[in-house]
């Protein structure tokens, strides 16, 4: 199924730079490369989310805590893009804490550890005071230990041993963005990347859920071929991340947060390397006694103490570097090179900037390590430094991973305290996440079972990606997360409102929930949050574009809105999707007309010469066949429908009087596939708008 193609390249268009600048996918991958206009929108919607991911991490955290400004000395690229150098910032792929959390653990013991999560004892949930509780190893979920942005499932035959281990570090964001464009690429990339041909778009769904625009599926980011660390021919497999605090959007956060400078005992804001940690702990970024955050926390620090601004070079992302064969001293059977058998399956050993310079370190994104079976040997039977290779983690001792940090001279800016709570009277309602309602209450209530037994919500697994709503589309059911609100229990007077910074969108709150109990992506561990339930409208005179969010307690001013968490856009109606979803409710005393804007689509590509066509439908004038979605009208043409009444559009008209209910749109196709393939060989979407007669 095509999905919201032309929808997520006007997310894009209504993301305006100022430079001129447009990030990269990562490793600048283009998986779309035999479709030119699904790449293209691939590569909008990717940098807009980056640019709203970047907005988000620039802002800090105005509403419950002190010494978190905004930030001075990190840039985003679209909005400012000057002349820079470049570094490598690089850490072990091997879990760092759990050397930290179990020092006596033989290193054997911490190999199985770290590819099982099976861990020996419980740990504090306070590494960065005196005092905690006793809690199960975290981050919680199937990989969620794997937290150095690396994770990897291992398959073995039948004697147990290793015959393939997949080491990613894609981030989750990258593959929701591409199911918006596309899922069967997804589907079709998790067959050929995993080998694994028996995988269903069902497979990578989340069940008894649709997407409320397209009523196609919606990604399942835990789904069961990316899920552990386990693969074998009915489950499991390595994608892409899925440990909670392996996101981009948090390593975006980590290292704005990184560039405010903070005091150090001595008076200073320089932190030796020793200090990396304490540093982590000050500033609240992060998890202490991982190889990664402590190291891309004190180093972006670091350039800012020497007066530089910085970003994350292009394209960001994390990328796994070449493993040291030698220096581990791997030893195959028969004399075989060991590093024969490491395959880079998407990524690249090398890559450039934008502007022809060849960036520091390798950009692998996925790989794997595989004895090809007519070698009569398994990766069991090769050893590093003597020893056999039993869990795929001694592998991951062997590589780094890294970022680039991208950097210009500027000015040190001055020196903050800790992070701390703010006072009540100085702290107010903090936005975090907005879903579909529908959404939000499927996932949350999705339970993800774990090594430790500590079954965390499928909704720690969700993204930063800003949810789609249509110009003119109202009684929208959402779900805002928040924090620090303050209410009175079922008595809505009490309860906080909610604005946004595009004032042609409304919300009202139609009740709170407590207790809502996840992992807000980016963080280690679940916390409590709130959750507004809202009723979202959308004036017909909404202008497109990212909009931010405010909530604001009752007797309070308007605090800072959360940037980019709603894409509005207009109407947009895809050609390969039957009656696709407006949000725009029709009542009987609606005085409302459609008419076309833009776009081409068309209900069969080998007519009209292959050229597609506008909402009047194919220049051939081919009145369609019954089991059509309007018979007798023109083949490729607009039809509308409310409730059970089906009207004709093409490019214009007035929606019919004395109906209820919500207005739906398609082209005019064989429904059932009766005749052909239906709508699998559509192309094409066009945008229309719904105004007030």
């Amino acid at each position: 199924m095509e999905n919201t193609l032309q929808t997520q390249e006007d997310v894009a268009e209504t993301n305006l730079t100022t430079s001129g600048f447009q990030f990269r996918t990562p490793a600048d991958i283009q998986d779309f490369s035999d479709n030119p206009a699904k790449q293209e929108a691939m590569n909008q919607l990717w940098s807009a989310n980056l640019d709203g991911f970047t907005q988000q991490g620039m802002l800090s955290n105005p509403w419950n805590t002190i010494n978190t400004p905004s930030t001075t000395n990190y840039y985003n690229p679209v909005q400012n893009n000057p002349s820079s150098d470049t570094a490598s910032v690089q850490w072990s792929a091997f879990p760092g804490r759990l050397a930290y959390n179990y020092p006596t653990a033989t290193q054997a013991s911490l190999n199985q550890m770290a590819d099982t999560g099976v861990m020996p004892a419980p740990i504090s949930d306070n590494p960065c005071g005196d005092t905690g509780n006793s809690v199960p190893y975290f981050p919680y979920g199937p990989r969620g230990w794997q937290d150095e942005y690396c994770e990897w499932a291992v398959t073995r035959n039948a004697a147990g041993k290793i015959t393939r281990i997949d080491f990613t570090c894609e981030n989750p964001e990258y593959w929701n963005s591409l199911w918006l464009i596309d899922p069967n690429k997804v589907l079709a990339l998790y067959q050929s990347i995993l080998g694994k041909p028996q995988i269903t778009l069902a497979d990578l769904s989340v069940p008894n859920i649709t997407d409320p625009i397209t009523q196609g599926p919606v990604y399942n980011p835990l789904n069961i071929w990316n899920s552990g660390p386990v693969s074998s021919a009915t489950q499991g497999g390595a994608i892409h991340l899925t440990s909670t605090p392996n996101t981009l959007q948090t390593e975006i956060g980590l290292a704005t947060a990184a560039t405010v400078q903070r005091i150090n005992a001595d008076g200073s804001t320089s932190w030796p390397s020793s200090q990396y940690n304490a540093l982590l702990c000050d500033a609240q970024y992060g998890q202490k006694h991982r190889n990664s955050d402590p190291n891309i926390g004190g180093t972006v620090n670091s350039f800012v103490t020497l007066g530089n601004v910085v970003t994350l070079a292009d394209p960001p992302g994390l990328y796994i570097q070449m493993p040291n064969f030698a220096g581990n001293n791997y030893e195959a059977p028969n004399g075989d090179d060991p590093a024969a058998f490491w395959t880079i399956v998407r990524g690249s050993e090398t890559l450039d900037s934008q502007d022809g310079t060849q960036l520091p370190g390798n950009f692998i994104l996925h790989a794997v390590y595989e004895v090809p079976a007519n070698k009569g040997y398994t990766v069991s039977d090769i050893t590093i430094n003597g020893s056999p290779i039993e869990w795929g983690s001694q592998v991951a001792a062997t590589f780094k991973m890294q970022i680039v940090a991208s950097a210009y001279e500027g000015t040190k800016p001055a020196g903050y305290g800790p992070v701390d709570d703010t006072d009540p009277a100085h702290t107010f309602a903090q936005p975090i996440q907005l879903f579909y309602e529908s959404y939000f209450n499927q996932v949350y209530n999705t339970s993800v079972p774990n090594p430790v037994d500590n079954p965390i919500s499928l909704l720690s697994n969700s993204t930063f990606i800003p949810p789609t709503v249509f110009i003119g589309a109202s009684s929208i059911q959402m779900v805002l997360i928040c924090g620090t609100i303050t209410y009175t229990d079922g008595v809505p007077s009490t309860y906080p409102t909610v604005s946004f910074t595009n004032p042609g969108v409304t919300a009202t709150v139609t009740a709170v929930q407590s207790n809502v109990y996840y992992a807000v992506p980016g963080n280690s561990k679940p916390s409590e949050n709130f959750a507004l339930y809202l009723t979202v409208a959308v004036s017909e005179n909404a202008s497109a574009g990212v909009t931010g969010v405010y909530v604001t307690n009752q007797g309070q001013v308007l605090s800072q809105a959360m940037p980019a968490l709603l894409s509005v856009l207009p109407i947009t109606v895809q050609a390969a999707i039957e009656w696709q979803n407006t949000g725009v409710q029709i009542e009987p005393s609606s005085l409302l007309s459609i008419a076309y804007v833009s776009g081409l689509w068309t209900a069969n590509p080998q007519d009209n010469n292959g050229q597609l066509y506008n909402a009047n439908g194919t220049p051939s004038n081919i009145p369609a066949k019954a089991g059509y979605t309007m018979p007798g009208q023109n083949e490729g043409s607009l039809i509308g429908k409310v409730g059970d009444t089906v009207f004709f559009v093409g490019m214009g008209t007035n929606i019919p009087p004395n109906l209820s209910g919500e207005l739906l749109l398609c082209i005019n196709d064989d429904l059932s596939g009766a005749y052909g393939q239906g709508f699998a060989d559509n192309e094409g979407s066009i945008i229309v708008q719904v105004n007030s007669l």
